[in-house]
């Protein structure tokens, strides 16, 4: 194993001291832990019927280190083969993957109970320097992840090695069709924006109250882009949808566009009885009845259908 991967497997170790050398993390009672499942289940279960995706952006992911983080020693063995279906998927990929330690893509293995067997838990985790909105310095965090529970017949080493291998390879490939997604290119007709720069680059309006006079006069409904500084679907609606310069073209011949970050800015209590980002509201400006909403990224293929009629 490569010095560096070494390492952070010490890293690994310290977050998880339960998993070290192959040791069975402490037991919770059954009962516990089944409410606790029933909790998680029904968050993720919301997650997904609102996102219909990955939470996390793999948008400009161009470059990592694949490295494997195993603490199993039951399936130690089997790393070099975890990184071969590591390295050939990002291959496939397009991404570079040499010389780069501040960015690494890392399958952290280890040892669990559940119940009264033993298994095994694998994550797949893209971990990167990046920086906080006012910090000087980054910070390492981890912008995906991914976690599976499998709990393969330890006696025999051929089902280890399948359900280990094959859980691999299709979370690789889980994380190469969100990339690939996240990746491409809708139009070569597109505004450059961040999201600090997204409102005065498109000319939105950044005040309810201004847009609602704007709209009136101009005898259009408004556009409410409802966002937040730390939403990553919001910056990809930006930077993936709404810079599309046919798109934006179509938004200002029927509404007047504001952007509105939903923690700060004021507007009408109706605007801010969902509490998800992005959302895009279509008002009357006169009576400020909502007429549409689009709530989350994934609702954005409604969005671009209403443009069309």
């Amino acid at each position: 194993m490569p010095e560096f991967e070494k390492r952070l497997t010490e890293v690994y170790k310290k977050m998880y001291p339960s998993a070290q050398c192959g040791i069975v993390a402490e037991e919770v009672n059954l009962k516990e832990k089944e409410d606790i499942m029933k909790i998680v289940s029904i968050g993720l279960f919301a997650t997904v019927i609102l996102y219909a995706q990955s939470f996390y952006v793999l948008t400009g992911v161009d470059s990592y280190d694949p490295i494997v983080a195993n603490m199993s020693v039951k399936t130690e063995k089997y790393s070099e083969d975890i990184k071969t279906v590591m390295t050939e998927t990002s291959k496939e990929m397009g991404v570079d993957i040499s010389g780069h330690p501040s960015r690494v893509l890392a399958f952290v293995i280890k040892d669990i109970s559940l119940g009264h067997t033993v298994g095994l838990k694998v994550d797949l985790e893209l971990g990167e320097y990046v920086r906080r909105e006012g910090a000087t310095q980054p910070v390492f965090g981890v912008t995906y992840m991914e976690s599976r529970l499998i709990s393969p017949d330890f006696k025999d080493e051929d089902e280890v090695e399948d359900q280990l291998v094959d859980t691999v390879e299709e979370m690789m490939e889980k994380f190469k069709r969100q990339w690939i997604s996240d990746n491409k290119k809708l139009s070569n007709k597109k505004r450059s924006v961040t999201h600090e720069t997204f409102a005065k680059v498109m000319g939105y309006e950044t005040g309810y109250a201004k847009a609602k006079k704007k709209a009136l006069q101009a005898g259009k409904p408004l556009m409410v882009f409802m966002t937040t500084s730390y939403c990553p679907w919001c910056r990809k609606l930006e930077s993936r949808i709404l810079s599309q310069v046919d798109i934006d073209t179509k938004i200002k011949e029927r509404y007047v566009p504001v952007m509105l970050n939903l923690d700060k800015d004021r507007y009408p209590s109706q605007l801010g009885k969902t509490r998800f980002t992005p959302i895009i509201y279509i008002v009357d400006p006169a009576t400020e009845k909502i007429l549409h909403q689009f709530t989350g990224y994934s609702s954005r293929g409604d969005f671009l259908q209403l443009l069309k009629h």
